[in-house]
């Protein structure tokens, strides 16, 4: 973390993780639909960030890391200091299982969605950055 002269810079990453089934692992938190992603660490590498925190924020095992997606970068206020996030996004993949949601974060679901149906989840109540990396990662993916 460090301060520009308006902003707090915190540095975060995560991933979209895809199952067998051509799931993807969402969580639903503060009343949003998102990606799990979190602080990147002291000493910490985005990938290494990414694969933490997600496994964290949901409790999945046996993730795979796969290519950088674009970073997002979005505003918001954090006890009266303005910060500015910038979250470093994988493609990632791991075996469907039971998922933990980390409440502790305000985690109220992590859920495995049919990748058909996430578009339409993210446009009803997510943040247009997100809309964005998913758009970005349907046009190239494999």
């Amino acid at each position: 973390m460090c301060k520009s002269q308006q902003y707090t810079i915190i540095e975060a990453a995560g991933g979209i993780v895809k199952n067998e089934n051509d799931e993807i692992l969402m969580i639903f938190r503060r009343e949003k639909w998102d990606f799990p992603k979190g602080k990147v660490e002291d000493g910490e590498s985005w990938e290494e960030a990414a694969l933490r925190e997600v496994k964290e924020e949901t409790g999945v095992q046996g993730l795979q890391l796969g290519e950088a997606l674009p970073m997002t970068e979005h505003t918001y206020t954090l006890e009266g200091t303005p910060i500015l996030k910038h979250t470093h996004w994988y493609r990632m993949s791991a075996p469907k299982q039971a998922l933990a949601p980390q409440t502790e974060e305000d985690i109220a679901q992590a859920l495995w969605i049919p990748q058909a149906q996430v578009a339409s989840l993210l446009e009803e109540n997510s943040f247009p950055t997100l809309i964005r990396l998913w758009q970005n990662y349907t046009k190239n993916n494999e």
